[in-house]
């Protein structure tokens, strides 16, 4: 064998053996073994062969007291909740297994009424917990988009015409604290004068209990007049200007045309019939709103505060309101228990007198004429 065939299989060997080595770790060790990559995908869920469905219990399968007791509304009406938002509420997917409208708005209302954390809901509904929290966004989102078809502010032609002990009523407003949990951001001002976090919630009905305007976005620490200033009911009152129509409020509003208050200090038979008149005037919204909280136990502070962001808190009360007004419609049983008719016990504190500001001389005319109406009365 010749020498440059030789030399030729020597480099060989050499590069094969050096390629076959392992490379050399720092300062002459042993170079780290490199990890295995993970890889990165999306885990396959794994199904039984046969899955098991929680059993479901439609509304039509109870009786109408059942029904009344659980959902705060009968058959009728809850079928007409589900024409009504069927096509908000109709599920996009074809799946064999969606949610029937039937089934959200039957899990949103058994929320409402029981005031029970959804956790403890999904229960009686037989759906998961993310399924109960979607049912119930869905279903709020839908009321809220036809707000306007069940509540709605009277034209002051409409109600100058009513009669009743108070003349000229328009509506009767007030507010309502509902608790929610501390927001994370800007806290203080959902601290209200009872020292827990609320949403003051402004609400105007009617003398038989209809609500006919709502304001709910407004935090605890909102004084009453405030929320009723920064309205669009007050821009559309103050325009308006309604001759011989007017709003009725407790001491924590200021007097104004549209709206008439009690005398602080009345003087004379005329005045205290006028207070006496105006107090019963508005024994009407003290009953709506304790119905408000006997229907729908998520509102009651005593079962403990929402869970939610103040935004959905809003929308859960206005949707309280709604059903309330559908709930009269059809004239649903819901008495009140005995002694009740008030809400004083369970607001932060009595009503505060409005911060003294000035009063115009149109509004003390108008109310001098009620006071010389009520003297005419009497006389």
């Amino acid at each position: 064998m010749s020498d440059s065939v030789l030399l030729l299989r020597r480099v060989r060997d050499r590069s094969s053996g050096a390629g076959d080595a392992a490379p050399s770790g720092p300062v002459g060790g042993p170079a780290p073994v490199p990890s295995p990559r993970r890889k990165r995908g999306r885990r396959r869920r794994f199904y039984p062969e046969h899955r098991v469905y929680r059993a479901r219990c439609s509304f039509l399968d109870l009786s109408e007291e059942q029904v009344l007791r659980r959902y705060r509304l009968d058959k009728a009406a809850i079928a007409g909740l589900c024409r009504e938002l069927g096509a908000d509420l109709e599920s996009l997917t074809g799946r064999s297994h969606a949610l029937p409208v039937a089934v959200k708005v039957t899990s949103a209302l058994t929320f409402l009424a029981s005031g029970s954390f959804q956790t403890a809901t999904r229960d009686s509904t037989g759906i998961s917990q993310s399924a109960m929290s979607n049912c119930l966004a869905q279903f709020l989102e839908a009321l809220q988009r036809r707000a306007a078809r069940f509540i709605t502010f009277p034209t002051p032609v409409r109600a100058a015409a009513a009669t009743g002990a108070f003349p000229g009523v328009l509506g009767l407003v007030g507010s309502m604290h509902v608790a929610l949990r501390a927001p994370s951001e800007n806290e203080p001002a959902y601290r209200n004068a009872g020292n827990y976090h609320s949403m003051n919630m402004q609400v105007v009905c009617d003398g038989t209990g209809t609500i006919t305007n709502v304001v709910a976005k407004f935090p605890g620490s909102c004084p009453n007049a405030a929320v009723l200033e920064n309205s669009a009911l007050a821009r559309l009152l103050e325009g308006a200007r309604p001759d011989g129509a007017w709003l009725l409020g407790d001491r924590s509003y200021p007097l104004k045309p549209w709206l008439m208050t009690p005398i602080a200090a009345p003087r004379g038979a005329a005045e205290e019939r006028y207070n006496t008149l105006h107090h019963q005037a508005l024994s009407a919204l003290r009953r709506t709103l304790a119905l408000l909280r006997l229907r729908f136990g998520c509102l009651d502070k005593g079962r403990g505060c929402l869970q939610y962001a103040p935004q959905k808190v809003c929308q859960i009360f206005l949707a309280c309101c709604i059903l309330h007004n559908i709930a009269l419609r059809r004239r649903m049983p819901l008495e009140l228990p005995d002694g009740g008719g008030t809400t004083e016990a369970t607001e932060p504190e009595p009503p505060v007198p409005a911060p003294p500001g000035h009063i115009s001389s149109e509004a003390r005319a108008v109310r001098a004429r009620i006071v010389q109406q009520v003297k005419d009365g009497l006389g």
